[in-house]
């Protein structure tokens, strides 16, 4: 769900008049001046701010509030390509061939550990000392409210630990809920001491032992969301409506139980969810709509059905890139080129990255298809209208057996088709790059270092005043868990619980997103849409991909699995798929798929490239955490 208010709050930065207090609230005798518990937190207004902190981490700079998106995830999983190609560390991630001195790998373990940090610091420090300092004088309904902020605080510690995890591990799976003894990230449990380097200095824990601290978190969150005296499981509704409440606990914990392979539990946290959690799918229009932003759909985002645990980004005058901000700049970095009359067009961003042109197959696009130009390199060039009409009659008439997956225009601008504003006008969107170079502006094969559709990104990207609206202050909200994922993820437990391609538990909660992509309606079996086996040994999904030029028998396994495809084309462009190639071992996989960007060719020599290098900086301030393999 979302938080409605999101501020970064720096605990050593809080100014003495932000409280009232006429005291100090740090001990300046001790190291790096550490709470005093004497003096603070006073009030229950204190102990919230410094819950803000953990949830506005989620948008810090090196998470989802600018390079953690678009220069990160889109890179690693191939979400985009890259149009700049003067920054080696962004070309690395790209090709997947990363090393520890990498700042763009590298940032996302300093973001993650500050929102460990900040969960810790609220639940060994501020909560146990107001209580203390408060002592019988707490009041019945605060101390209920300091169970449920607990319960939340628990939640987006393990949420952070479950991205580092995701990203850093060595590996992820623990099969059969056994053991694994590979290195897993560092655990900074309460019995460090704050602000002793020595003892800060903890070598990673296991695996299974990360996973088991993660699943001990968030079974402790849903005990904290539960109502003592009731039993009653809490949600939220009103001003409080973004906090974290018990179902999107209890989706994380369903999740995390995957990676031990506890299929039964895990689907019995998705089934709570799903029949007890109060939520359902939005219909297709508004699916489409709750992407970028649009105050027309502001209705959708603020009283999504379908969001577990949804981050507001509102637009304001702040600049996300230069400190603490309400906003994002994500969409910086991957702004659509649109027509404004001098061919090439313009761009309100840095236009550094498009769609990689692959993804286009994988959605069931024809990929050689291209319009015909005239006037090229005039400001009066047109496209041909037949092609125009071609693509507006796929988008808009879904048909099942001859048109792309209708998702594809979701997490896609498509050139010439789709537009964005321009000032009061509607303007089409160009292939990327502002130059003569993809195959759409020549209309003929190029060779493969060469942009070739140029489709922009659509998630996350501002489309009612784009031209105009500063990308820095951009206000599209996030999605972290939605109902779909969680109807994905019990039919991965039916299917691993059973062994049987064919059951159809698992095949009707498949369907159910299926359904949705295709606007039919979700309460009855549609012959001819709905898949009838999850796996199989031909071809069954949209994913259609050409043959990978150094293996021409190659076939995606996107095209050959149901649930694999539904996820990636559901949760397209969220940040989310590499979690997915992770733990289903997908990584050979994607790179023959990908094959090659602009940076080079995409190549897969081992599984240690699932693990990202633990950032050299790390490294040589704590000497007890090892290297991953590989690097």
């Amino acid at each position: 769900m979302k938080r409605n208010i999101i501020k970064f709050s720096i605990i050593l930065g809080l100014s003495v008049s932000l409280f009232g207090c006429k005291k100090d609230f740090v001990d300046d005798s001790k190291p790096y001046n550490v709470l005093n518990p004497d003096i603070f937190p006073e009030t229950m207004a204190q102990v919230d701010y410094f819950l803000n902190s953990p949830y506005a981490n989620t948008h810090c700079l090196e998470l989802f509030g600018f390079s953690g998106l678009g220069r990160f995830f889109y890179n690693i999983d191939h979400t985009g390509d890259v149009a700049w190609l003067g920054t080696s560390e962004w070309n690395e991630l790209q090709v997947l061939r990363i090393n520890s001195a990498n700042s763009y790998s590298g940032a996302p373990w300093r973001g993650l550990y500050r929102g460990v940090q900040q969960a810790r610091t609220f639940i060994d420090q501020i909560v146990p000392n107001f209580k203390e300092k408060k002592g019988a004088a707490i009041a019945a309904a605060d101390t209920l409210a300091l169970r449920y902020k607990l319960g939340e605080a628990y939640y987006l510690r393990a949420w952070h630990y479950f991205f580092l995890m995701n990203l850093y591990a060595q590996e992820v799976v623990v099969k059969g809920n056994g053991d694994n003894t590979e290195p897993g990230v560092i655990l900074y449990t309460s019995d460090v001491k704050i602000g002793d380097r020595q003892d800060e200095m903890r070598p990673r824990s296991t695996v299974k032992q990360c996973w088991d601290y993660v699943i001990a978190d968030l079974k402790t969150a849903m005990a904290q969301l539960t109502e003592p005296a009731t039993g009653a499981k809490k949600s939220w509704t009103g001003v409080d409506k973004g906090r974290i409440d018990y179902f999107a606990v209890e989706a994380l914990l369903g999740r995390v139980l995957m990676y031990e392979e506890r299929w039964d539990e895990a689907r019995d946290a998705f089934l709570d969810i799903v029949q007890n959690g109060g939520k359902s799918l939005m219909n297709f229009q508004d699916y489409y709509n709750m992407w970028n932003g649009n105050p027309q759909y502001a209705y959708t985002e603020n009283n999504n059905t379908e969001a577990l645990h949804q981050i507001t980004i509102v637009r304001s005058g702040d600049n996300a890139m230069a400190g603490p901000s309400t906003a994002s700049a994500v969409s910086l970095i991957f702004t659509p080129f649109f027509d404004n009359g001098i061919p090439g067009g313009a761009t309100p961003g840095y236009g550094n990255m498009y769609m990689h042109d692959r993804n286009l197959g994988r959605f069931g696009f024809p990929q050689n298809y291209y319009p015909v130009m005239k006037n090229l390199g005039t400001a009066g060039r047109t496209v041909e209208t037949s092609y125009i009409d071609s693509c507006r009659h796929m988008k808009t008439l879904k048909r099942y057996d001859v048109d792309p997956d209708p998702r594809l225009w979701v997490g896609a601008y498509q050139p010439w088709v789709d537009s964005v504003m321009n000032g009061a006008a509607k303007v089409a969107v160009l292939p990327y790059g502002a130059t003569t170079e993809t195959e759409y502006q020549v209309n003929a094969p190029q060779s493969s270092d060469i942009i070739k559709h140029g489709w922009t990104l659509r998630k996350f990207n501002l489309y009612d005043v784009q031209a105009s609206q500063n990308p820095r202050m951009h206000g599209a909200d996030f999605y972290f868990t939605r109902l779909p994922e969680v109807y994905l993820n019990l039919a991965e437990c039916y299917w691993k619980l059973t062994g049987n391609n064919a059951d159809a538990n698992a095949l009707e909660y498949i369907n159910k997103v299926h359904r949705r992509a295709w606007n039919l309606p979700n309460g009855a079996v549609q012959p001819g849409v709905d898949y009838t086996v999850v796996s199989s040994a031909a071809k069954i999904t949209k994913a259609a991909l050409h043959p990978n030029t150094s293996d021409p028998a190659f076939q995606d396994q996107l095209a050959l699995n149901a649930l694999y495809y539904e996820t990636w084309a559901e949760t397209f462009g969220e940040a989310k798929w590499w979690f997915n190639v992770r733990r289903w071992g997908l990584g050979p996989n994607e790179a023959k798929s990908y094959e090659t960007s602009r940076a080079g060719a995409i190549t897969w020599n081992s599984d240690n490239q699932y693990a990202l290098p633990i950032y050299q900086t790390e490294r040589d301030r704590n000497a007890n955490c090892v290297q991953n393999k590989g690097y």
